[in-house]
């Protein structure tokens, strides 16, 4: 049976028959929507735009993952840049430590296991993918292959994923810089990377270079979600029957820092190690 382009993990079959009744109820998710969603969480020309994914929490889109990329390259155009996280956290199926991780790292062929859409985008011809064995990210545009070739060169920050990960001139150093507008499409905040951007910045603060007796700053991501979402700093809209979450960079990683400091029991400081070592 064969499979549907648009949307792999479905058949042929399937997917024609749940597009038609997509389009008999009208629930079916097309470029002007999305455009219309972008706009609404603040997306504009020249802005840099990353974006977490669920394509299942759309219901359907016509021409699938390629519909929701090449919507999102033409939000920010002219002159933006789109990125999404291409991460490796399994290998063989399994949830793997940092040096299984980087045992079998590739940063050409490396597939991203975070979502379908953002395996689509790495494999893209424009797409520039950056080299990390954790926390790598893809771009489209403007700043793409800048940005991107400078992962590996990052200046350490000590995190559970490597020191480069989240290091001096990564891209999440340049998330921040250009106060990025971060969006969580149908993932909600248990899926916000820039929330372990800002505990590493805590560690940091804390520690220095100081290497013995660091901990962790292991805090919840959704509870961090509502209270960011209360100070003002997140916009929400919903786009067929996903959620959209949506923040500028700078003003939610400064918020959270001072969250923590302001609420130092929300915070369960464990020993800090290596990913899963």
């Amino acid at each position: 049976m064969s499979k549907c382009p648009d949307h792999p993990d479905s058949t042929d079959t399937k997917c024609s028959q749940e597009a038609a009744a997509s389009r008999e109820q009208g629930r079916a998710v097309d470029s002007g929507q999305l455009a219309d969603g972008f706009e609404r969480v603040g997306v504009q020309a020249g802005d840099v735009l990353l974006f977490h994914s669920s394509l299942k929490s759309f219901g359907w889109v016509t021409g699938g993952p390629d519909t929701i990329i090449d919507s999102a390259v033409a939000a920010v155009s002219p002159g933006g840049t789109v990125a999404v996280p291409t991460f490796v956290q399994k290998v063989a199926g399994d949830h793997a430590s940092y040096s299984q991780r980087r045992g079998v790292w590739d940063m050409d062929t490396s597939p991203s296991d975070v979502g379908l859409i953002t395996e689509v985008f790495r494999r893209r011809r424009e797409s520039v993918r950056s080299d990390d064995c954790c926390n790598a990210i893809s771009a489209i545009g403007a700043d793409a292959k800048r940005i991107m070739s400078r992962h590996h060169l990052a200046r350490p920050r000590l995190s559970p994923w490597g020191p480069t990960s989240f290091g001096h001139g990564s891209p999440w150093d340049w998330l921040v810089e250009q106060n990025a507008v971060y969006l969580l499409m149908g993932t909600g905040f248990s899926a916000c990377s820039i929330f372990h951007y800002a505990q590493v910045l805590w560690m940091e603060a804390k520690y220095g270079d100081r290497l013995q007796g660091r901990t962790w700053p292991k805090f919840d991501f959704v509870q961090m979600g509502m209270l960011i979402t209360d100070a003002g700093l997140v916009t929400e809209t919903t786009v067929g029957k996903s959620r959209w979450l949506a923040f500028r960079c700078a003003p939610c990683v400064e918020a959270v820092l001072s969250i923590l400091d302001e609420n130092p029991s929300l915070i369960e400081e464990i020993r800090f190690r290596l990913w899963r070592e």
